[in-house]
C-alpha cells in the first residue's frame, strides 16, 4: 500500500510543477501569494492523506469477519486424566466426585466425571480433568499434578496425571490471526496446500500445521502428509481424525479440499528436545526463585514454538536479559541456532541453570 505522502513532499512537488509549467510566476518564498495558496492546499492534502490511511487501516481488519466471517480463535482448556490412590486396599469402594479440585506447577484443574477406587484395589481408574482457564502454560507433562484441594474420603492419599496435559491454547494473537487469514485467503480456491492449511487450522484443538508432499508418492499411496500441533507438541487421536475429516471431507455436509486421486496421512510432528546449559549472573535476587523465573522463561518461549518454526538463540538470550534480576547470561548449550524439518517441533526437554550472584551491581 503507498505511503502517507507528507506536506514537505507535496510542498516541493506543487512549486516544482508550478515552474516548470510557466514562466509568469517566479516568487514562490514564505509569504508570497503562491506560496501562501499552495501551503494551504498541501496542508489539506497531507490531511486528507493521513485521514485516508487511518479508514484503511480500520477498515481493513473489518474485513475478515464483515466478508468472511473469519473470527479470532479464543483459546482452549487443556486436558488429560488423573489416577487417584490409597495407602492401602479396602474391601469398599471410594466415589472420587465430579469436580474435584486439583493443582500442579501452580495451575488448578477439576474433574469432569465421577471416578471410582474399586474395593481391593490402591489406585483409581483414569478420571478426565480439565484446566480451570484456557492457555498454553496448562499444558504440563506426566506426574506434575500431585494436590488434591477438594475434601476428599479420607482414605485417599494421593493424585497423579497419568498421561500429559495437552491441548491448551492462548487466545490467538493479532500476528497468528493475521497470519491465519492470509492462508485463508490464499486457499480461497478450495484445492490448494493454502486451503488443505486452513481446514485444519480452522479446528480450535489445532494451532499449526505443516504440509510435506511426497513425488513420488510415499509407500505408493501418500501423495502428502499433514502434520498438526494442538499446543502441546502433538495431537491427540482425536484432533488428527478430526482435521483429516476437514481436509477430506464426509461428501456430504463437509465439502473438503483435495483434488481426486489425492491421498493425505494427517500425523503429530515428531517432538525434538532442546537441552540447554545457562550461566546467569544476578543481582540482589532470591537465588531459587531467579532460577525458577529463567527456566520459566525459556520453557514458554521453545513452548510457543510452531511446527517447522527454528530455535533462535538471540530470542532466548534478550528474553533472559529483560528479567530484571539479570546482569549477565551465557546460553552455553544450544550452541547455535536449531533448524528443523517441515515434520518437527521443538519443545523444551531440560535446563541445567548455573546461577552466580553479582553483589558489585
Amino acid at each position: 500500500m503507498a505511503e502517507i505522502r507528507r506536506y514537505s513532499d507535496l510542498m516541493q512537488q506543487a512549486v516544482g510543477n508550478m515552474v516548470s509549467q510557466q514562466d509568469q510566476i517566479t516568487d514562490f518564498n514564505p509569504g508570497s501569494n503562491i506560496h501562501t495558496i499552495l501551503d494551504s492546499a498541501c496542508k489539506i492534502a497531507e490531511r486528507e492523506y493521513v485521514a485516508i490511511r487511518q479508514g484503511y487501516n480500520d477498515n481493513l481488519s473489518l474485513v475478515p469477519f464483515s466478508i468472511f466471517k473469519f473470527r479470532r480463535k479464543q483459546g482452549q482448556k487443556a486436558t488429560s486424566t488423573v489416577i487417584f490412590k490409597r495407602a492401602k486396599p479396602l474391601p469398599s469402594r471410594t466415589i472420587i466426585t465430579s469436580r474435584t479440585r486439583l493443582s500442579g506447577a501452580a495451575k488448578e484443574f477439576i474433574t469432569t466425571e465421577v471416578g471410582y477406587i474399586e474395593a481391593g484395589q490402591v489406585n483409581s481408574n483414569p478420571i478426565k480433568i480439565l484446566a480451570a482457564k484456557n492457555g498454553t502454560s496448562f499444558n504440563l507433562p506426566i506426574g506434575v499434578i500431585d494436590t488434591i484441594l477438594t475434601a476428599l474420603p479420607s482414605d485417599v492419599m494421593e493424585v497423579t496425571n497419568d498421561k500429559p496435559v495437552t491441548g491448551g491454547l492462548d487466545i490467538e494473537s493479532d500476528a497468528e490471526f493475521d497470519e491465519r487469514f492470509k492462508t485463508f485467503f490464499n486457499g480461497l480456491s478450495g484445492t490448494n496446500i493454502f486451503a488443505i492449511k486452513s481446514a485444519a487450522l480452522e479446528l480450535d484443538t489445532v494451532r499449526s500445521v505443516s504440509v510435506k508432499n511426497h513425488k513420488p508418492p510415499l509407500k505408493n499411496i501418500f501423495n502428502m502428509s499433514v502434520y498438526v500441533d494442538d499446543g502441546s507438541g502433538g495431537a491427540t487421536d482425536e484432533t488428527i481424525a478430526a482435521a483429516k475429516l476437514a481436509i477430506e471431507g464426509d461428501g456430504a455436509e463437509i465439502q473438503g479440499h483435495l483434488a481426486p486421486g489425492v491421498n493425505i496421512r494427517v500425523l503429530p510432528p515428531q517432538t525434538v528436545p532442546v537441552v540447554f546449559s545457562i550461566t546467569v549472573n544476578v543481582y540482589r535476587a532470591d537465588l531459587t526463585g531467579a532460577e525458577t523465573e529463567i527456566r520459566r522463561t525459556i520453557t514458554e518461549y521453545v513452548n510457543s514454538l510452531t511446527i517447522g518454526k527454528p530455535f533462535i538463540k538471540s530470542d532466548v538470550i534478550s528474553r533472559i536479559r529483560k528479567l530484571q534480576f539479570t546482569r549477565d547470561v551465557d546460553v552455553i548449550s544450544p550452541v547455535g541456532n536449531i533448524v528443523i524439518g517441515a515434520d518437527q517441533i521443538l519443545r523444551f526437554g531440560s535446563a541445567d541453570i548455573d546461577i552466580r550472584e553479582n553483589v558489585n551491581g
